[in-house]
């Protein structure tokens, strides 16, 4: 597990409620608090869908990043900035999955990754690899970053 304090805030959030970077993650929840708090899941609700389209879905339990992102956007979109904000994301992968957790307040933007092991692994290699491959995608997309 890495924290990893964001600086230019406005950046980030163009890049994820704006652009592409991160459309191939799956969104896992949100959770933002304005005038009102709002909570949005990212599992897929396969009772709204025909059969048609959960044949398409297959599988997944969560929909992905560029599916989820406009409901955020609408719901943070406003004159004021959230009070706060939360929006995890997850990757699957061979080792486990990784998670992003974006969190935003006042005191300013951080994003702390996770990792979870397929089966049990003493070995922690898996979860450095991850951590050093969120801190690289983001430092990839020119953010000002640094490890907290």
């Amino acid at each position: 597990m890495t924290a990893i304090r964001v600086n230019d805030i406005k950046r980030f959030m163009e890049l994820l409620l704006s652009g592409e970077a991160f459309d191939t993650l799956m969104f896992i929840e949100a959770e933002i608090s304005m005038g009102l708090d709002h909570t949005i899941s990212g599992r897929i609700n396969k009772s709204f869908y025909t059969a048609d389209e959960n044949e398409i879905l297959g599988n997944a339990a969560f929909h992905t990043w560029a599916v989820a992102k406009e409901s955020v956007r609408q719901t943070v979109r406003g004159k004021r900035l959230p009070v706060r904000m939360k929006v995890v994301l997850q990757k699957d992968g061979e080792q486990g999955t990784g998670i992003i957790n974006v969190r935003y307040d006042t005191n300013g933007l951080t994003v702390v990754t996770g990792f979870a092991q397929k089966g049990f692994n003493p070995d922690k290699q898996p979860e450095r690899d991850w951590d050093s491959e969120a801190f690289g995608f983001l430092k990839g997309l020119g953010l000002d970053i640094e490890i907290c």
